[in-house]
């Protein structure tokens, strides 16, 4: 199984003409610094990691790893991935940050560095690694759900607290806690086919939905429902602040309250932009 993740990183790199690389210098964890900084859009003065927690986090044996442009002589930092181990008895990774420059979107660089992270921690024994994403941001929810094959059960209400960097304004820190098992079919097929979990199975009824740019919450029944997020909740964080709270407060009640009772996150459907759960016995 290793071996298998091993070879689909290599490809996924090759493909996003990246290399990839440990971050553990003094000049690579400062590029990591500047790197993050540019993506949460922080000021100089509060990176989302430091470099030097960087550094230190690299030489205590985290998978900390950064993605380099293999196209421009491989020096520029396009990506970078942190991963942190469990405790000694608990075989697990918890992925801490991640992010990459606005510059190399649509090259899958992400999509290269969570491989290279998949691989990294099944050489080590490690079949789960997990993280925390906004559950407003669509484009995440898309890449993690779909895209990595990941699910999400705990829905995690202001998780960090308030945040001041530029992408969550000051808006309240709900995360959903996603669990990658690495060893899944469904996640062997995205990762090692590129292949994607499968097609989208269509709700039966919206619970959440989208009118214009508002949320309206609605009464569904049935097996399958669907929690509409905005496309841009980055646009709306700086266009119509209000809104975006709305949004928060209509996403944390529909889908807070549907892990909460047990319904179990299926999917993400990219063309409805919400997430899918089963919910009931038939789940």
């Amino acid at each position: 199984m290793a071996d298998r993740a091993r070879a689909s990183a290599t490809r996924a790199a090759r493909r996003s003409g990246v290399r990839m690389r440990a971050l553990g210098s003094t000049e690579r964890s400062r590029a990591c610094e500047r790197l993050l900084s540019e993506v949460w859009q922080t000021g100089p003065g509060h990176p989302p990691l430091a470099a030097d927690v960087v550094k230190a986090m690299a030489d205590a044996g985290s998978h900390v790893m950064g993605a380099f442009d293999a196209t421009a002589g491989g020096g520029e930092l396009l990506g970078a991935c942190v991963g942190l181990w469990g405790p000694p008895g608990h075989p697990a990774m918890h992925s801490h940050i991640a992010g990459v420059h606005a510059a190399a979107r649509g090259r899958d660089v992400g999509f290269a560095l969570k491989l290279d992270q998949r691989a990294h921690a099944l050489e080590k024994g490690v079949e789960r690694i997990t993280w925390t994403f906004d559950p407003l941001v669509a484009r995440n929810a898309h890449f993690n759900i779909r895209k990595l094959g990941g699910t999400a059960s705990e829905y995690l209400t202001d998780y960090y607290g308030p945040l001041s960097d530029g992408l969550n304004r000051a808006d309240a820190s709900d995360r959903l806690m996603l669990r990658w098992d690495l060893t899944a079919e469904r996640v062997r097929a995205a990762c090692e086919e590129n292949a994607g979990p499968g097609p989208a199975a269509p709700p039966a009824k919206a619970l959440l939905a989208i009118d214009g740019d508002r949320p309206v919450a609605r009464r569904a029944g049935g097996e399958r429902v669907l929690v509409a997020v905005p496309p841009d909740i980055g646009l709306l964080r700086m266009q119509k602040p209000s809104l975006a709270r709305d949004w928060r407060l209509a996403v944390r009640d529909a889908l807070g309250t549907l892990l909460a009772d047990g319904a179990r996150l299926v999917d993400f459907d990219r063309a409805a932009c919400g997430y899918v759960l089963a919910r009931g016995e038939g789940r």
